[in-house]
């Protein structure tokens, strides 16, 4: 087996308008060219899977955008080359967003068709989102949580069902009145027109987040196409990939715990959690890197494979459970057709990417998590499928809003954290001017003049303590002084820090503000 190169590295950047990119973007053209000629040389099953998948993703692509926006520049793309790239269906940050301009620009500039996945099955962490504002009684830039449901989280977002109809509708009047003092023009009012829209059609917080967002992305010009994975999955060929695994799940099991347990060995990781946890073997059951839940169960489960007889079973060993007779041409078209909204079954994310890179798109763009755990996933596929992996894209950003930097504070806080230390190592420094003993000065200054032999150091050492303790003691006032304007300092830094976060929803952003910033970065 080929070995894979080691890991590599990705770090977001740090300051207001850089971007990080890897490849460059005119190194595109030839990744993109090394891809197609690596994917065309996989045997015939492939080749025909990938020919199918695709056919019936920009399908149902073309089919699933076209009921909020218009797809007629995008759809004579349909037989170019893709490029996809995904993500949650959440008012992410402007980082995030950036990946969607990318995407958008790369495909016109490559001509090639642009899709975005939207990763539905994710667990929603929650209906609200954090904004900045000012704290009215100390000036001091804070954080405020504004909700656009009542409830939220803990379930996949294609099961968000809006249960507050009223607080979702003036969601945009809630953030606008949070980041008024701040930003006076927040795109959230444009967004949520959309968004409003959206959710009359279809219900689901998850849902009205990504149309309206890919909606506004028409409006400024961006040419794509999207699709939730709950849709994707429901495919014969999405059966087919997941069959793949599933079949053989006892040595897809061991190349993926061995490689997860050789990543966190490589990256000294100590949670065997993390980046995955491995896959477990039960009573007979084996776990497979899918989850399962249905709209009457919304909470996703560990799905579980056991074949007995012919027939596999697969269930959430809690009640979920659906069986497939094997050895059948017809088993990738059984297992499809139990998928559905009473049996949800979902890649968990790497085999997303999985099913993403090898078999639907030619070129696939990350943002930096992504990138980093995909290189986990590479080595799962290298090593199960036996075919070496096409390369993928990292992009990201990083955009702040206008304000102080929290850096310009670090200056002074060295300052007075070093002159709170004198006042108690080295107090001479005060003399004159905070009422210290001259006469302890001239004296301490007299022993740190001599020499003293080995002799006399210990009773050295106990008169300069002595005289230091003197000093430092009739310096507490100004000590306090200096502690009180500290807190003060690092006070006005943790403001300054929640203003410059990157981590901000992109709804709270000047719309002029951002697309030209991501204007900046693409043309680089």
């Amino acid at each position: 087996m080929k070995t894979l190169p080691e890991f590599r590295h990705y770090r977001a950047p740090k300051s207001h308008g850089e971007s990080f990119t890897d490849p460059s973007f005119g190194d595109v053209q030839p990744q993109l060219r090394r891809n197609i000629e690596l994917l065309s040389q996989h045997d015939a099953w492939w080749q025909k899977l990938r020919s199918d998948a695709r056919q019936q993703m920009i399908s149902d692509a073309i089919r699933y955008t076209s009921t909020y926006r218009n797809v007629d520049a995008i759809v004579s793309r349909r037989d170019a080359p893709i490029m996809m790239a995904g993500h949650q269906p959440s008012l992410f940050h402007p980082g995030v967003w950036f990946k969607n301009f990318a995407l958008s620009q790369l495909a016109d500039q490559h001509q090639a068709l642009a899709i975005n996945l939207v990763i539905d099955n994710d667990a929603a962490s929650g209906s609200a989102i954090r904004v900045p504002t000012i704290d009215r009684d100390t000036g001091y830039y804070v954080y405020s949580t504004v909700r656009y449901d009542r409830f939220g989280g803990g379930v996949p977002y294609e099961q968000t069902v809006i249960q507050d109809r009223e607080r979702f509708d003036h969601f945009d009047d809630d953030v606008r009145k949070s980041v008024m003092p701040i930003v006076p023009d927040p795109l959230v009012t444009r967004l949520w027109e959309h968004a409003r829209h959206a959710v009359e059609r279809c219900g689901i917080a998850g849902c009205a987040l990504a149309q309206a967002r890919h909606a506004l992305e028409g409006e400024i010009g961006l040419n794509t196409l999207e699709l939730p994975l709950g849709v994707l999955c429901r495919g014969r060929m999405f059966a087919e990939f997941l069959l793949l695994i599933l079949r053989e799940l006892p040595r897809f099991r061991e190349a993926y715990n061995a490689e997860a347990d050789f990543y966190r060995h490589a990256h000294g990781i100590r949670s065997n959690s993390h980046p995955v946890p491995n896959l477990h073997a039960e009573q007979g059951w084996l776990e497979a890197p899918i989850w399962i839940y249905s709209d009457a169960i919304p909470e996703r489960r560990p799905g579980w494979v056991k074949v007995t007889d012919q027939t596999m079973m697969i269930s959430d060993r809690s009640g979920q459970e659906r069986r497939i007779p094997l050895g059948r041409s017809d088993t990738a078209e059984t297992l499809a057709s139990l998928i559905g909204p009473d049996f949800k079954i979902r890649p968990r994310a790497l085999i997303t990417t999985m099913y993403a890179r090898l078999v639907l798109s030619d070129l696939f763009l990350h943002g930096i998590g992504g990138g980093k755990y995909d290189q986990l996933g590479d080595r799962i596929a290298e090593r199960f499928f036996g075919i070496t992996p096409p390369e993928f894209m990292v992009v990201s950003a990083t955009i702040q809003l206008p304000g102080p930097s929290p850096n310009e504070m670090d200056p002074e806080i060295t300052r007075l954290r070093r002159a709170i230390r004198d006042t108690r190592f080295q107090p001479e420094k005060f003399a004159g001017v905070h009422g210290v003993d001259p006469l302890l000065v001239q004296r301490k200054e007299q022993l740190l003049a001599q020499t003293p032999n080995a002799e006399a150091k210990p009773a050295w050492h106990r008169e300069l303590d002595s005289i230091n303790q003197q000093m430092s003691a009739s310096l507490g006032e100004t000590r306090s002084q200096l502690e009180s304007e500290l807190a003060g300092v690092v006070r006005e830094r943790a403001s300054r820090t929640v203003l410059k976060s990157r981590e901000h929803p992109f709804c709270i952003f000047p719309m002029k503000d951002l697309t030209e910033t991501f204007q900046q970065l693409l043309s680089r």
